[in-house]
């Protein structure tokens, strides 16, 4: 009979000790998706990049594709992602942005631009404005996924909205 005990304990302890490989393995995997997912909004930060609800400077810039761009100003809204050609980031959420600004009605601007990045004060890559048709900044955020570029879409909306019913009344 005590055979089976010594047999029982150690199985136990066995299964205890796999139990305790497989707690860290999935916790590993847990903070790899963490690191993958990275924040879930935008970092909106007042002091970086333009000024929120002012208009941009106009400025000339050259995008990603080589053609001048004229920022800032009045026209179409606009979706533009500041982006830079060695950001790993940068190059996964660059092909979702003619997309998520067709969702949101906005004309998509890709830059690689080192000197309009450093005129309006970009922190760094991947970073978003979103402008209205009077070219003013309603949102603005270091993004890194799609995600977070959507979110940006709808603040910005959600802002123009909120001024326009302000007016209204």
């Amino acid at each position: 009979m005590t055979a089976w005990w010594a047999a029982a304990f150690v199985a136990l302890w066995l299964l205890v000790v796999v139990l305790c490989v497989v707690v860290i393995a999935l916790a590993r995997q847990v903070g790899t998706l963490h690191l993958r997912l990275g924040p879930r909004g935008a970092l909106e930060i007042d002091e970086e990049g333009p000024a929120l609800g002012e208009p941009l400077l106009s400025l000339d810039a050259a995008a990603a594709d080589g053609v001048p761009v004229m920022l800032g100003g009045a026209g179409r809204p606009r979706l533009v992602l500041f982006a830079s050609e060695t950001c790993a980031v940068c190059r996964e959420v660059s092909p979702g942005i003619p997309a998520a600004a067709a969702a949101g009605r906005l004309d998509p601007i890709v830059l690689h631009d080192p000197e309009a990045e450093q005129a309006l004060g970009v922190p760094g890559t991947p970073f978003v404005l979103v402008l209205d048709e009077q070219g003013i900044v309603r949102a603005k955020g270091t993004v890194n996924n799609l995600e977070q570029v959507e979110g940006l879409i709808d603040t910005a909306n959600r802002r123009i909205t909120e001024e326009r019913q302000q007016w209204a009344s």
